[in-house]
């Protein structure tokens, strides 16, 4: 099994082969790969937010939910 370290060395070598012309699109998707961990980070930034929400409003929100959505879609097409 490869260890993490063991993997980010191969992959720096491999970045040294890579041709200088080939380098903006490189980094353009080193950018887009940090992007997207950013997105995951925020979105986890959530978790445990509801932890200490009371249990009736919770089984409300979730119960209720999808004949409130079928009520205000009713009252939007009259």
């Amino acid at each position: 099994m490869i260890t993490e370290k063991q993997r980010r060395n191969l992959l720096i070598k491999r970045i040294f082969r890579i041709p200088l012309d080939k380098f903006d699109e490189l980094d353009a998707f080193v950018s887009k790969l940090e992007n997207e961990s950013g997105t995951k980070t925020r979105t986890l930034d959530y978790a445990g937010a509801w932890a200490n929400i009371d249990d009736d409003i919770f089984n409300d929100l979730t119960e209720n939910l999808i004949q409130k959505r079928q009520k205000n879609r009713s009252r939007i097409h009259e």
